[in-house]
């Protein structure tokens, strides 16, 4: 089995002609019509999704950044930093992540299973040090014989004309995949994590010319590990799932929350000068949402914050972990971790296109770099929640599409399934049998439904809504979003 993320690819940026390989994948086996992100749509969290099989409110990741003061007290953290991975891990013995993965699974079955990429996600999957060197997992090479990264290195000492500076890095890192760990033997678990286009369409925006040749990047990179296979005499043996964590928006303009928050009254900050005090909050950038938390967790100052975004024009979809008016709860949305914040903003969107006709526009927190007209994830709109998934090998259908809801949280108990692999409990994801060979007929219909919350504000009216489909017993967010009107 081979899983190879493109990090950030919608799904109707798949083509002929920017992406062949993973095109013609798609003919040979199946694609997945209507696969969903977890809420957040973001990089860790749906990394983190597809390397357990859980939504947040049982893997523990809720966010790209997260504030944990029992991490830093001052500032948030990179869930997927080595920092954040490593002090986590010794504070709950080796539990930072409070479920198993699939690489861990596998290797428990007694499989070998690697993981590489260019950036430091992959210490999702694989928190240890296998190649006993000093490395973590997340270093590009850190896993390799000396003599494969000597000869990796020769062969490819520079990007070609058409790689991205990026691109040029997901090759090195594909090529440590197939040239290094697959020096000798192909494990029974591969995964593969391509950085584009995602970080292209942070800089460009989606749809745009440098995004597309940042897919025409990913897609050679996928046509190297396919002929990989091929000169293995392995590719008929092989299951290979490509996956994307999320969509992409275009970013319409930009919303300074802690700004906002101030100007309002509220002792807001991005980062606290000095040990924070009792109502003192802490706003934390996800791109398409902001966590919001308040030091010691007063009800009056979440009820004063909940109302307080709900007159704001850039809001979506508000959280909070107890019921109040106009917002749905945590648990609503499965985001109800042993770390959530008081408050979790989806930004607003809207489906209108961008200026290369690409539909999905977004307002976004203004921090961490954000530039207008690129890209930004993170919210619950239809166009960040709907990502990519095919599947093609023996264990999968040939030249079919799926039309049922699927999500990332199904990739890993599909994996294990195919894989023969027990996990030791349930996971929120579901095999996705449907799409198998030997399929049976599938169980009672999807079901979808709409919630709905407002709240009375005097001179305003907030109404937000969120769609949701379960089926099988898994959960999947469609889209979520909300709007303030006068009175």
């Amino acid at each position: 089995m081979v899983l190879v993320v493109w990090d950030g690819l919608r799904p109707d940026c798949i083509n002929e002609q920017d992406t062949p390989a993973l095109a013609g994948l798609a003919r040979q086996g199946v694609f997945f019509q209507a696969h969903h992100a977890v809420y957040l749509s973001s990089t860790e969290v749906n990394a983190t999704a597809l390397a357990t099989g859980d939504y947040p409110v049982h893997n523990g990741i809720l966010g790209n950044y997260e504030y944990r003061p029992d991490i830093d007290p001052l500032r948030h953290v990179e869930v997927d930093s080595a920092y954040a991975v490593r002090k986590g891990d010794a504070l709950t013995g080796g539990h930072y992540l409070p479920v198993p993965t699939l690489l861990e699974l596998v290797r428990a079955s007694g499989g070998d299973a690697v993981v590489v990429g260019n950036k430091p996600v992959p210490r999702l999957f694989d928190r240890n040090d296998p190649s006993g060197n000093g490395h973590d997992c997340a270093s590009l090479m850190a896993t390799l014989p000396a003599h494969a990264v000597q000869r990796i290195a020769q062969a490819h000492p520079g990007g070609s004309d058409n790689d991205t500076p990026q691109g040029h890095l997901d090759t090195m890192a594909a090529r440590a995949l197939v040239d290094g760990l697959w020096d000798t033997r192909v494990p029974k678990l591969s995964v593969l994590w391509l950085s584009e286009p995602d970080i292209t369409e942070h800089q460009a925006g989606p749809g745009s010319a440098a995004a597309r040749k940042a897919l025409r990047n990913s897609d050679r990179n996928l046509a190297l590990v396919l002929s990989a296979l091929s000169d293995r005499g392995l590719r008929d043996k092989t299951d290979v799932l490509v996956v994307s964590d999320h969509g992409f928006s275009t970013i319409s303009r930009t919303a300074p929350v802690v700004e906002a928050l101030r100007n309002a009254g509220f002792p807001a900050f991005s980062e606290f000068p000095g040990p924070p005090a009792p109502g003192q909050i802490i706003v934390v950038n996800e791109g398409g949402s902001v966590l919001v938390y308040v030091i010691g967790h007063s009800d009056a100052t979440v009820r004063a914050l909940a109302a307080f975004f709900e007159q704001q024009d850039f809001a979506g979809v508000i959280f909070t972990r107890q019921a109040m008016p106009g917002t749905f709860t945590f648990d609503q949305a499965r985001i109800n971790t042993a770390h959530a914040p008081d408050l979790v903003v989806s930004m607003k969107w809207s489906p209108e296109p961008n200026a290369t006709g690409l539909p999905g526009l977004l307002v976004t927190d203004g921090g961490g770099g954000i530039v207008v007209r690129g890209g930004a994830h993170g919210s619950l709109s239809r166009f960040e929640m709907r990502n990519t998934l095919v599947a093609a090998g023996p264990d999968f259908l040939v030249n079919a599409v799926d039309n049922l809801p699927t999500g990332n949280a199904d990739v890993a108990p599909t994996v294990l399934a195919v894989l023969g692999v027990r996990a030791p409990q349930a996971m929120d994801g579901r095999v996705l049998t449907e799409a198998m060979t030997g399929a049976k007929d599938s169980p009672a219909p999807p079901q979808t439904r709409t919630l709905e919350a407002a709240a009375d504000n005097g001179k305003s009216a907030w109404r937000q809504s969120l769609r949701l489909t379960e089926y099988a017993g898994a959960f999947y967010l469609d889209e979520g979003n909300g709007a303030v009107t006068g009175k």
